[in-house]
Formats: structure tokens, sequence, C-alpha cells
């Protein structure tokens, strides 16, 4: 899984001065259609909840670099998908860490410090119906850029909206 890590740094190289998650251009709307690119995966062009849910699977391995399956805070920064380059090129470093700092409050749900599997599968399925705005049972490519939790915070961080 580390590999996925590795792929999406690779696009993100390949789509520098990308921009964000809704219809207006903002930096990291190219990465975040990638990421959504890598989870829809069928011909409506919606992506359903079990590809949702499988891709932050694949996600927490990646993430969980000590392999004791919980991700802790270090773990949780260190892993990233291309934004925290965004938000030092746009000076938005500070306000990008405070986002991930309240993203991973909310998935920490025990408050232990770290997130364990189960809390992280909650939080997808949690994040998912959130953003699922019209309720039937698929994401949009827009539903995804402009609900799912991670693009919500990290557009806040970086452009202030």
């Amino acid at each position: 899984m580390k590999t996925l890590t590795a792929t999406l740094a690779l696009l993100l190289v390949l789509s520098v001065g990308a921009s964000a998650q809704t219809d207006v251009p903002t930096p990291g709307r190219e990465l975040a259609e990638l990421v959504y690119g890598s989870i829809e995966d069928n011909p409506e062009g919606t992506a359903d909840m079990g590809e949702f849910v499988n891709l932050g699977r694949d996600i927490f391995v990646s993430m969980d670099y000590d392999e004791n399956q919980s991700i802790d805070f270090g773990e949780f920064t260190e892993w990233d998908f291309g934004f925290n380059f965004i938000a030092e090129d746009e000076g938005q470093k500070r306000a990008y860490v405070t986002a991930q700092r309240i993203l991973f409050s909310f998935w920490d749900r025990d408050a232990d410090g770290e997130i364990s599997k189960n809390e992280y599968h909650q939080s997808m399925v949690s994040d998912f119906r959130r953003a699922d705005t019209d309720n039937n049972a698929f994401l949009t490519r827009d539903e995804f850029l402009s609900g799912y939790i991670i693009n919500v915070a990290y557009r806040a961080a970086i452009i202030g909206q």
C-alpha cells in the first residue's frame, strides 16, 4: 500500500498548478479530482460507499507505518495526497496543520490520540453520508469535491473558504 502513496505523489508532481475542490479554479482541484477518479469505478461516474470505504482502507494501511492497526497524529500528518505542498505554496501551512488537527480529532472518536481501524471505518462511512447530499447512496464528482470533509477542510485552510 506504500505504492499508493508514491503513485499519488507522482500524480501531484504531474499536476503542479492544480486547482481545488469545487468548480471555481483553486489550488488542489486537479489533485482532488485525481483522488475521486481513483475511487469511482462505474459507468455512471459515481462512487458507491463500498468503493469509497475500500479506498479508505487502502489509505489507512498506507498511513499505518508501524503496522499497529492504528494511526497516531504523526502518521496522519506524514501521509498526504499532496495538499501539504499546495498549502505551503499558498503560504497557508499553519492553517493547513490546524485543519489536519481538526480532522484527526473528528476521526479519533474516543480521543485517545490514535485513530483505530474501526474509528477510521466509521469516519469514512459518516463522511460518505455527509457528502452524499442527494442521499442516493452514490457520490458524484461534485458531491465529493464540495462535500467530502477532507476537501472541505483543506480548501478552507488553503484558500480561506
